[in-house]
Protein backbone atom coordinates (compact mmCIF):
# COMPACT_ATOMS: atom_id res chain seq x y z
CA UNK A 1 0.00 0.00 0.00
CA UNK A 2 1.55 3.38 -0.93
CA UNK A 3 1.24 5.51 2.13
CA UNK A 4 2.45 9.13 0.40
CA UNK A 5 -0.79 10.44 0.69
CA UNK A 6 -2.39 13.54 1.00
CA UNK A 7 -5.49 12.52 1.91
CA UNK A 8 -6.36 10.65 5.05
CA UNK A 9 -6.86 7.04 5.30
CA UNK A 10 -7.64 3.94 7.35
CA UNK A 11 -5.57 1.49 7.47
CA UNK A 12 -5.52 -1.96 7.69
CA UNK A 13 -2.78 -4.67 8.68
CA UNK A 14 -1.79 -7.90 7.21
CA UNK A 15 1.06 -9.71 9.87
CA UNK A 16 3.55 -11.86 8.35
CA UNK A 17 5.45 -14.49 10.35
CA UNK A 18 8.22 -14.21 6.93
CA UNK A 19 8.69 -10.07 6.96
CA UNK A 20 7.41 -6.68 6.96
CA UNK A 21 4.24 -6.52 7.40
CA UNK A 22 1.46 -5.77 4.22
CA UNK A 23 -0.59 -2.24 4.90
CA UNK A 24 -3.79 -2.17 2.96
CA UNK A 25 -7.04 -1.36 3.15
CA UNK A 26 -9.64 -2.38 6.11
CA UNK A 27 -11.50 -4.61 3.00
CA UNK A 28 -8.26 -6.84 2.31
CA UNK A 29 -7.57 -7.95 5.43
CA UNK A 30 -9.57 -11.20 6.12
CA UNK A 31 -12.21 -12.07 8.84
CA UNK A 32 -9.72 -14.06 10.89
CA UNK A 33 -7.17 -12.00 10.64
CA UNK A 34 -9.60 -8.97 11.79
CA UNK A 35 -10.94 -10.56 15.03
CA UNK A 36 -6.93 -11.55 15.78
CA UNK A 37 -6.56 -7.49 15.32
CA UNK A 38 -9.79 -7.09 17.15
CA UNK A 39 -8.96 -9.01 20.16
CA UNK A 40 -5.30 -7.70 20.78
CA UNK A 41 -6.14 -4.27 20.60
CA UNK A 42 -8.95 -4.75 22.53
CA UNK A 43 -6.77 -7.02 25.46
CA UNK A 44 -3.86 -4.22 25.04
CA UNK A 45 -6.46 -1.44 26.72
CA UNK A 46 -7.54 -4.03 29.40
CA UNK A 47 -4.05 -3.92 30.06
CA UNK A 48 -3.64 -0.13 31.43
CA UNK A 49 -7.35 0.19 32.67
CA UNK A 50 -9.44 -2.93 33.68
CA UNK A 51 -12.79 -3.22 32.03
CA UNK A 52 -15.03 -2.02 35.10
CA UNK A 53 -13.13 1.31 34.21
CA UNK A 54 -14.73 1.92 30.57
CA UNK A 55 -18.38 3.36 31.37
CA UNK A 56 -20.53 1.45 28.67
CA UNK A 57 -17.94 -0.86 27.93
CA UNK A 58 -16.31 1.81 25.60
CA UNK A 59 -12.99 0.03 24.49
CA UNK A 60 -14.83 -2.70 22.82
CA UNK A 61 -15.95 0.19 20.14
CA UNK A 62 -12.11 0.97 19.22
CA UNK A 63 -11.29 -0.29 16.04
CA UNK A 64 -7.90 -1.41 14.93
CA UNK A 65 -7.63 0.20 11.87
CA UNK A 66 -6.10 3.71 12.37
CA UNK A 67 -6.38 6.80 10.20
CA UNK A 68 -3.11 7.38 8.09
CA UNK A 69 -2.50 11.43 8.72
CA UNK A 70 0.41 13.10 7.33
CA UNK A 71 2.63 15.21 9.08
CA UNK A 72 1.10 18.09 7.20
CA UNK A 73 -2.58 17.73 8.76
CA UNK A 74 -0.33 17.52 12.13
CA UNK A 75 1.26 20.39 11.85
CA UNK A 76 -1.67 22.49 9.70
CA UNK A 77 -3.91 21.65 13.46
CA UNK A 78 -1.05 23.06 15.63
CA UNK A 79 -0.97 26.15 13.61
CA UNK A 80 -5.07 26.66 13.74
CA UNK A 81 -5.24 25.89 17.31
CA UNK A 82 -2.29 28.80 17.47
CA UNK A 83 -4.25 31.10 15.55
CA UNK A 84 -7.84 30.21 17.84
CA UNK A 85 -6.16 30.60 20.89
CA UNK A 86 -4.64 33.56 20.28
CA UNK A 87 -8.12 35.16 18.70
CA UNK A 88 -10.17 33.75 21.90
CA UNK A 89 -7.29 34.75 24.92
CA UNK A 90 -8.30 38.31 22.91
CA UNK A 91 -11.70 38.20 23.36
CA UNK A 92 -11.87 37.08 26.74
CA UNK A 93 -8.97 39.69 27.89
CA UNK A 94 -11.71 42.50 26.53
CA UNK A 95 -15.27 41.05 27.32
CA UNK A 96 -15.66 43.53 29.90
CA UNK A 97 -12.98 45.89 29.11
CA UNK A 98 -14.06 46.77 25.62
CA UNK A 99 -16.95 48.37 25.58
CA UNK A 100 -17.31 48.95 22.54
CA UNK A 101 -16.74 45.10 21.51
CA UNK A 102 -20.43 45.01 23.47
CA UNK A 103 -19.64 41.55 23.96
CA UNK A 104 -22.00 41.11 26.77
CA UNK A 105 -24.83 42.08 24.44
CA UNK A 106 -23.67 40.01 21.64
CA UNK A 107 -23.41 36.99 23.64
CA UNK A 108 -25.20 37.21 26.80
CA UNK A 109 -25.07 34.92 29.97
CA UNK A 110 -27.29 34.68 32.62
CA UNK A 111 -27.00 37.14 35.42
CA UNK A 112 -24.82 34.94 37.60
CA UNK A 113 -22.90 33.59 34.91
CA UNK A 114 -21.82 37.73 34.75
CA UNK A 115 -21.31 38.38 38.16
CA UNK A 116 -18.93 35.49 38.17
CA UNK A 117 -17.03 36.62 35.34
CA UNK A 118 -17.02 40.09 35.86
CA UNK A 119 -15.62 38.86 39.85
CA UNK A 120 -13.03 36.74 37.69
CA UNK A 121 -11.84 39.62 35.90
CA UNK A 122 -10.87 41.63 39.22
CA UNK A 123 -9.60 38.87 40.85
CA UNK A 124 -7.14 38.39 37.66
CA UNK A 125 -6.77 42.48 38.27
CA UNK A 126 -5.46 41.94 41.63
CA UNK A 127 -3.27 38.75 41.28
CA UNK A 128 -6.12 36.35 43.29
CA UNK A 129 -6.24 34.32 40.25
CA UNK A 130 -3.44 34.59 36.94
CA UNK A 131 -4.46 35.45 33.33
CA UNK A 132 -7.02 33.75 31.93
CA UNK A 133 -3.73 32.50 28.99
CA UNK A 134 -2.19 31.39 31.63
CA UNK A 135 -4.78 28.79 33.03
CA UNK A 136 -7.71 28.35 30.18
CA UNK A 137 -7.76 24.66 30.92
CA UNK A 138 -8.12 21.87 28.55
CA UNK A 139 -9.75 22.15 25.26
CA UNK A 140 -10.76 19.61 22.58
CA UNK A 141 -11.80 20.83 19.56
CA UNK A 142 -13.97 18.76 17.12
CA UNK A 143 -13.56 19.39 13.53
CA UNK A 144 -15.16 17.70 9.94
CA UNK A 145 -13.60 17.27 6.89
CA UNK A 146 -14.74 19.36 4.11
CA UNK A 147 -13.91 17.53 0.65
CA UNK A 148 -12.22 19.94 -1.68
CA UNK A 149 -13.49 18.66 -5.12
CA UNK A 150 -11.79 21.37 -7.30
CA UNK A 151 -8.25 20.55 -5.90
CA UNK A 152 -6.80 17.75 -8.18
CA UNK A 153 -5.44 15.52 -5.16
CA UNK A 154 -8.97 15.94 -3.43
CA UNK A 155 -6.96 17.21 -0.08
CA UNK A 156 -9.23 18.24 2.36
CA UNK A 157 -10.15 21.03 4.52
CA UNK A 158 -10.61 20.80 8.53
CA UNK A 159 -13.03 22.68 9.95
CA UNK A 160 -13.70 23.09 13.52
CA UNK A 161 -17.57 22.81 14.50
CA UNK A 162 -17.33 23.57 18.46
CA UNK A 163 -14.78 23.39 20.95
CA UNK A 164 -15.28 20.95 24.26
CA UNK A 165 -14.49 22.41 27.28
CA UNK A 166 -16.86 21.96 29.68
CA UNK A 167 -15.11 18.19 30.94
CA UNK A 168 -11.82 19.08 30.88
CA UNK A 169 -10.53 15.14 30.21
CA UNK A 170 -12.68 14.24 27.25
CA UNK A 171 -11.16 11.78 25.47
CA UNK A 172 -7.70 12.46 26.91
CA UNK A 173 -6.89 9.27 28.60
CA UNK A 174 -9.06 7.47 26.03
CA UNK A 175 -6.53 9.06 23.65
CA UNK A 176 -3.67 8.18 25.82
CA UNK A 177 -4.95 5.06 26.31
CA UNK A 178 -5.57 4.03 22.52
CA UNK A 179 -2.27 5.39 21.25
CA UNK A 180 -0.74 3.18 23.61
CA UNK A 181 -2.44 -0.07 22.94
CA UNK A 182 -1.86 0.60 19.22
CA UNK A 183 1.30 0.35 19.64
CA UNK A 184 1.35 -2.71 21.71
CA UNK A 185 -0.05 -5.08 18.96
CA UNK A 186 2.75 -3.91 16.43
CA UNK A 187 1.01 -1.79 14.04
CA UNK A 188 2.92 1.35 14.68
CA UNK A 189 5.91 -0.39 13.84
CA UNK A 190 7.32 -1.01 10.16
CA UNK A 191 7.90 2.88 8.84
CA UNK A 192 4.95 3.73 10.76
CA UNK A 193 5.25 5.25 14.56
CA UNK A 194 1.91 6.56 16.58
CA UNK A 195 0.81 10.21 15.46
CA UNK A 196 0.47 11.26 18.91
CA UNK A 197 2.76 10.63 22.39
CA UNK A 198 0.58 9.08 25.07
CA UNK A 199 3.47 10.70 27.19
CA UNK A 200 2.59 13.93 26.06
CA UNK A 201 -1.05 13.61 27.07
CA UNK A 202 -0.08 13.02 30.28
CA UNK A 203 2.20 15.37 30.90
CA UNK A 204 -0.32 17.79 29.83
CA UNK A 205 -3.18 16.60 32.38
CA UNK A 206 -0.01 17.02 35.12
CA UNK A 207 -0.53 20.74 34.37
CA UNK A 208 -3.78 20.77 35.08
CA UNK A 209 -3.60 19.65 38.39
CA UNK A 210 -1.04 18.66 41.39
CA UNK A 211 -0.19 15.27 41.85
CA UNK A 212 1.09 15.26 44.94
CA UNK A 213 -2.41 16.96 46.80
CA UNK A 214 -5.61 15.18 46.84
CA UNK A 215 -8.36 15.45 43.93
CA UNK A 216 -11.88 15.77 44.03
CA UNK A 217 -13.67 14.77 41.08
CA UNK A 218 -16.88 16.84 41.27
CA UNK A 219 -19.92 14.98 39.70
CA UNK A 220 -23.55 13.70 39.67
CA UNK A 221 -26.08 13.46 36.48
CA UNK A 222 -22.69 12.98 33.95
CA UNK A 223 -21.67 9.35 33.88
CA UNK A 224 -18.33 10.11 32.29
CA UNK A 225 -15.47 7.97 30.47
CA UNK A 226 -12.02 10.00 31.12
CA UNK A 227 -12.49 10.77 34.93
CA UNK A 228 -12.50 7.00 35.68
CA UNK A 229 -9.64 6.05 33.69
CA UNK A 230 -7.81 8.82 34.94
CA UNK A 231 -8.69 7.88 38.73
CA UNK A 232 -7.70 4.27 38.10
CA UNK A 233 -4.14 5.63 36.43
CA UNK A 234 -3.63 8.70 39.42
CA UNK A 235 -4.12 5.90 41.84
CA UNK A 236 -1.95 2.96 40.24
CA UNK A 237 0.96 5.03 38.73
CA UNK A 238 0.83 8.25 40.50
CA UNK A 239 0.11 7.32 44.16
CA UNK A 240 -2.36 10.34 44.02
CA UNK A 241 -5.66 10.02 46.34
CA UNK A 242 -8.65 10.36 44.17
CA UNK A 243 -12.23 10.90 45.60
CA UNK A 244 -15.86 11.63 43.31
CA UNK A 245 -18.26 13.84 45.10
CA UNK A 246 -21.11 15.37 44.64
CA UNK A 247 -22.46 18.60 44.59
CA UNK A 248 -24.61 17.57 47.78
CA UNK A 249 -21.55 17.14 49.42
CA UNK A 250 -20.25 20.66 49.48
CA UNK A 251 -19.65 22.49 52.10
CA UNK A 252 -18.81 26.68 52.60
CA UNK A 253 -16.80 27.35 56.11
CA UNK A 254 -15.73 30.63 57.15
CA UNK A 255 -12.44 31.85 56.12
CA UNK A 256 -11.10 35.04 57.17
CA UNK A 257 -7.36 34.21 55.13
CA UNK A 258 -9.62 33.14 51.76
CA UNK A 259 -9.97 35.52 49.46
CA UNK A 260 -13.72 35.03 49.10
CA UNK A 261 -14.31 34.51 52.92
CA UNK A 262 -14.53 30.89 53.21
CA UNK A 263 -13.07 27.03 52.85
CA UNK A 264 -14.14 24.80 50.33
CA UNK A 265 -15.21 21.73 51.89
CA UNK A 266 -17.19 18.65 51.47
CA UNK A 267 -18.60 16.00 53.74
CA UNK A 268 -16.60 12.84 54.55
CA UNK A 269 -17.08 9.52 56.07
CA UNK A 270 -14.59 6.68 57.76
CA UNK A 271 -14.46 5.27 54.42
CA UNK A 272 -13.25 8.14 51.94
CA UNK A 273 -10.53 7.20 49.98
CA UNK A 274 -8.65 10.56 51.19
CA UNK A 275 -7.18 11.37 54.59
CA UNK A 276 -6.97 14.56 55.10
CA UNK A 277 -6.96 17.04 58.44
CA UNK A 278 -10.61 16.61 59.15
CA UNK A 279 -13.38 18.40 61.19
CA UNK A 280 -16.52 18.82 62.20
CA UNK A 281 -18.72 21.74 61.45
CA UNK A 282 -21.27 23.29 63.91
CA UNK A 283 -23.99 20.91 62.48
CA UNK A 284 -21.81 17.85 63.02
CA UNK A 285 -20.85 16.60 59.69
CA UNK A 286 -17.47 15.64 59.20
CA UNK A 287 -15.70 18.08 57.08
CA UNK A 288 -12.39 17.84 54.68
CA UNK A 289 -11.06 20.87 52.74
CA UNK A 290 -10.68 20.43 49.43
CA UNK A 291 -7.77 21.80 47.77
CA UNK A 292 -8.09 21.31 44.05
CA UNK A 293 -11.18 20.12 42.45
CA UNK A 294 -12.07 18.60 38.56
CA UNK A 295 -15.61 19.62 37.20
CA UNK A 296 -17.71 16.98 35.47
CA UNK A 297 -20.76 19.00 35.88
CA UNK A 298 -23.43 20.04 33.09
CA UNK A 299 -24.31 23.72 33.04
CA UNK A 300 -27.78 23.54 34.34
CA UNK A 301 -25.60 21.86 37.70
CA UNK A 302 -22.97 24.35 37.94
CA UNK A 303 -25.71 27.34 38.30
CA UNK A 304 -27.68 25.30 40.70
CA UNK A 305 -24.64 26.02 43.24
CA UNK A 306 -25.10 29.80 43.84
CA UNK A 307 -22.89 32.89 43.52
CA UNK A 308 -21.02 31.77 46.53
CA UNK A 309 -20.13 27.79 45.89
CA UNK A 310 -19.39 29.10 42.42
CA UNK A 311 -17.24 31.96 43.86
CA UNK A 312 -15.20 29.36 45.76
CA UNK A 313 -14.91 26.35 43.20
CA UNK A 314 -13.32 29.13 40.70
CA UNK A 315 -10.22 29.23 42.93
CA UNK A 316 -9.48 25.46 43.17
CA UNK A 317 -10.79 24.17 39.57
CA UNK A 318 -9.96 23.20 36.13
CA UNK A 319 -11.02 24.30 33.48
CA UNK A 320 -11.08 28.03 34.67
CA UNK A 321 -14.92 28.79 34.70
CA UNK A 322 -13.60 31.65 31.79
CA UNK A 323 -13.24 28.14 29.77
CA UNK A 324 -16.37 26.74 31.19
CA UNK A 325 -18.87 29.47 30.43
CA UNK A 326 -17.39 30.97 27.26
CA UNK A 327 -15.19 28.73 25.26
CA UNK A 328 -17.03 26.07 26.01
CA UNK A 329 -20.21 28.01 24.30
CA UNK A 330 -20.94 27.30 20.73
CA UNK A 331 -21.46 31.04 20.50
CA UNK A 332 -17.80 31.76 20.62
CA UNK A 333 -17.03 30.26 16.97
CA UNK A 334 -19.31 33.07 15.71
CA UNK A 335 -17.60 35.52 17.78
CA UNK A 336 -14.40 34.48 16.61
CA UNK A 337 -15.18 35.24 12.83
CA UNK A 338 -17.24 38.35 13.76
CA UNK A 339 -13.91 39.87 14.85
CA UNK A 340 -11.53 39.22 12.45
CA UNK A 341 -12.03 42.34 11.04
CA UNK A 342 -11.18 43.72 14.84
CA UNK A 343 -8.59 41.15 14.86
CA UNK A 344 -6.97 42.79 11.97
CA UNK A 345 -7.02 46.81 12.48
CA UNK A 346 -5.53 45.95 16.07
CA UNK A 347 -2.92 43.86 14.64
CA UNK A 348 -3.60 40.59 17.12
CA UNK A 349 -3.77 38.59 13.52
CA UNK A 350 -1.87 38.87 10.55
CA UNK A 351 -4.11 38.38 7.21
CA UNK A 352 -2.84 35.03 6.48
CA UNK A 353 -3.88 34.37 10.36
CA UNK A 354 -7.27 35.78 9.61
CA UNK A 355 -7.67 33.51 6.65
CA UNK A 356 -6.76 30.53 8.42
CA UNK A 357 -9.66 31.42 11.31
CA UNK A 358 -11.85 32.18 8.07
CA UNK A 359 -11.02 28.91 6.23
CA UNK A 360 -10.41 26.44 9.85
CA UNK A 361 -13.75 27.38 11.89
CA UNK A 362 -17.56 26.57 10.47
CA UNK A 363 -19.71 29.25 9.92
CA UNK A 364 -21.23 29.78 12.69
CA UNK A 365 -23.89 32.62 12.66
CA UNK A 366 -24.96 33.82 16.45
CA UNK A 367 -28.89 34.16 17.43
CA UNK A 368 -29.88 38.03 17.15
CA UNK A 369 -27.13 39.07 14.84
CA UNK A 370 -27.42 40.87 11.41
CA UNK A 371 -26.42 37.93 9.54
CA UNK A 372 -29.22 35.77 11.54
CA UNK A 373 -31.82 38.54 9.65
CA UNK A 374 -30.13 38.55 6.34
CA UNK A 375 -30.66 34.72 6.37
CA UNK A 376 -33.91 34.65 7.28
CA UNK A 377 -34.78 36.79 4.22
CA UNK A 378 -32.75 34.76 2.19
CA UNK A 379 -35.05 31.44 3.35
CA UNK A 380 -37.60 33.06 2.49
CA UNK A 381 -36.58 33.76 -1.36
CA UNK A 382 -34.89 30.30 -1.16
CA UNK A 383 -37.31 27.34 0.69
CA UNK A 384 -34.28 24.68 0.06
CA UNK A 385 -31.32 27.18 1.80
CA UNK A 386 -32.47 25.59 5.04
CA UNK A 387 -31.09 22.34 3.72
CA UNK A 388 -27.54 23.86 3.96
CA UNK A 389 -27.48 24.69 7.91
CA UNK A 390 -28.46 23.08 10.72
CA UNK A 391 -28.82 24.30 13.88
CA UNK A 392 -27.02 23.48 17.15
CA UNK A 393 -27.68 23.88 21.31
CA UNK A 394 -25.42 27.05 22.25
CA UNK A 395 -24.06 25.24 25.46
CA UNK A 396 -24.70 21.26 24.49
CA UNK A 397 -22.34 18.49 23.73
CA UNK A 398 -22.39 14.86 22.79
CA UNK A 399 -24.16 15.85 19.87
CA UNK A 400 -27.54 16.30 21.86
CA UNK A 401 -30.41 18.67 20.18
CA UNK A 402 -28.80 19.18 16.67
CA UNK A 403 -31.67 20.24 14.35
CA UNK A 404 -31.29 19.70 10.92
CA UNK A 405 -32.62 22.42 8.21
CA UNK A 406 -33.42 19.79 5.98
CA UNK A 407 -35.75 17.65 8.19
CA UNK A 408 -38.04 20.73 8.71
CA UNK A 409 -40.48 22.44 6.57
CA UNK A 410 -39.83 25.91 5.32
CA UNK A 411 -42.68 27.32 7.34
CA UNK A 412 -41.42 25.53 10.79
CA UNK A 413 -37.38 26.48 9.65
CA UNK A 414 -38.27 30.18 9.51
CA UNK A 415 -40.07 30.28 12.67
CA UNK A 416 -37.15 28.36 14.18
CA UNK A 417 -34.86 31.13 12.96
CA UNK A 418 -37.08 33.97 13.91
CA UNK A 419 -36.92 32.72 17.51
CA UNK A 420 -33.34 33.45 17.65
CA UNK A 421 -33.99 36.72 16.85
CA UNK A 422 -33.17 38.27 19.95
CA UNK A 423 -29.48 37.27 21.22
CA UNK A 424 -30.91 36.58 24.84
CA UNK A 425 -31.29 33.15 26.44
CA UNK A 426 -34.07 31.52 26.51
CA UNK A 427 -35.82 31.10 30.15
CA UNK A 428 -34.20 27.94 30.64
CA UNK A 429 -30.67 29.30 30.13
CA UNK A 430 -30.35 27.85 26.35
CA UNK A 431 -30.10 29.16 22.75
CA UNK A 432 -28.60 27.94 19.60
CA UNK A 433 -26.37 28.75 17.22
CA UNK A 434 -26.93 28.51 13.25
CA UNK A 435 -24.02 26.51 11.55
CA UNK A 436 -23.47 26.19 7.45
CA UNK A 437 -23.17 22.53 7.25
CA UNK A 438 -20.12 21.15 6.36
CA UNK A 439 -20.00 18.87 2.76
CA UNK A 440 -17.67 16.25 4.46
CA UNK A 441 -15.68 13.68 2.75
CA UNK A 442 -16.10 9.96 3.59
CA UNK A 443 -13.40 7.55 3.89
CA UNK A 444 -13.50 3.70 3.78
CA UNK A 445 -13.78 2.27 7.41
CA UNK A 446 -14.94 -1.38 8.84
CA UNK A 447 -16.04 -0.03 12.23
CA UNK A 448 -17.18 -3.22 13.69
CA UNK A 449 -16.72 -6.81 12.61
CA UNK A 450 -20.82 -6.98 12.65
CA UNK A 451 -20.67 -4.71 9.92
CA UNK A 452 -19.43 -4.44 6.00
CA UNK A 453 -16.70 -1.77 5.03
CA UNK A 454 -18.44 1.39 4.52
CA UNK A 455 -17.94 5.06 3.07
CA UNK A 456 -18.70 7.23 5.93
CA UNK A 457 -17.11 10.68 6.95
CA UNK A 458 -15.51 10.83 10.17
CA UNK A 459 -14.82 13.10 12.98
CA UNK A 460 -11.49 14.48 13.92
CA UNK A 461 -10.52 15.80 17.62
CA UNK A 462 -7.03 17.52 18.85
CA UNK A 463 -5.79 18.51 22.37
CA UNK A 464 -5.13 21.68 23.66
CA UNK A 465 -3.72 22.02 27.56
CA UNK A 466 -3.69 26.11 28.60
CA UNK A 467 -3.45 26.87 24.65
CA UNK A 468 -0.79 24.24 23.78
CA UNK A 469 -1.24 21.95 21.01
CA UNK A 470 -0.58 18.06 22.61
CA UNK A 471 -1.32 16.22 19.38
CA UNK A 472 -3.98 14.78 17.26
CA UNK A 473 -7.44 13.11 19.13
CA UNK A 474 -9.50 10.31 18.52
CA UNK A 475 -11.24 10.02 15.29
CA UNK A 476 -14.98 8.74 15.84
CA UNK A 477 -17.16 7.62 12.70
CA UNK A 478 -20.86 6.35 12.47
CA UNK A 479 -23.52 5.88 9.70
CA UNK A 480 -26.04 8.57 11.49
CA UNK A 481 -26.11 12.09 10.97
CA UNK A 482 -24.34 12.76 14.07
CA UNK A 483 -21.28 10.98 15.25
CA UNK A 484 -20.85 10.61 18.61
CA UNK A 485 -19.65 7.92 20.85
CA UNK A 486 -21.96 8.14 23.69
CA UNK A 487 -25.21 7.49 20.83
CA UNK A 488 -22.74 4.23 19.44
CA UNK A 489 -20.37 5.49 17.02
CA UNK A 490 -17.01 3.34 16.77
CA UNK A 491 -13.58 5.59 17.45
CA UNK A 492 -9.96 5.18 16.24
CA UNK A 493 -6.44 6.48 17.15
CA UNK A 494 -4.00 7.40 14.21
CA UNK A 495 -0.69 6.85 13.14
CA UNK A 496 1.92 8.63 10.57
CA UNK A 497 4.70 7.92 8.72
CA UNK A 498 7.97 7.45 10.62
CA UNK A 499 10.57 10.32 10.02
CA UNK A 500 13.67 9.38 8.26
Amino acid sequence: MNTSQVRLQCIGVIPSAEGPVELTAPSAVSPEVRQRLEDSLHSSLLKTCPADSWPGALYLSNCPYPMLVTRDHLAGLATLNKVLVTAIDDIVARWWADPSANFPARMPLQPVEERLLQWLDHAQSTGITQPFRKRCGSWRPDFLIEQQTHTKDGAETFRICEINARFCWNGLMVNAIGQDALVDTGISGHELVGATDSQTLLDGIQRLCNARLPLDILKDEEPGVDIHLYAHYARRHLDQQVRFITPADLRLIPCNRSPCGHKLCCLVDSQSPIEGDRFRNEAGELLEEIHQVELELHHHELLNLGYEMLQNISLRCFNDMRTLLLVHDKRMLGLVLEEIDSFLARKVLTSEEASLLEQGLCDTILPGSARLAQLIDQCRLQCVLKDKYLLKPARGGKGEGIIFGQNMSPESWIARLEELASPSLSAQGTTYVIQRRVRQATYEVLLKEATEVQQLPVVGTYHAIHGEFLGIGIWRSSPGPVCTLSQGGSWMCSVVQAAL
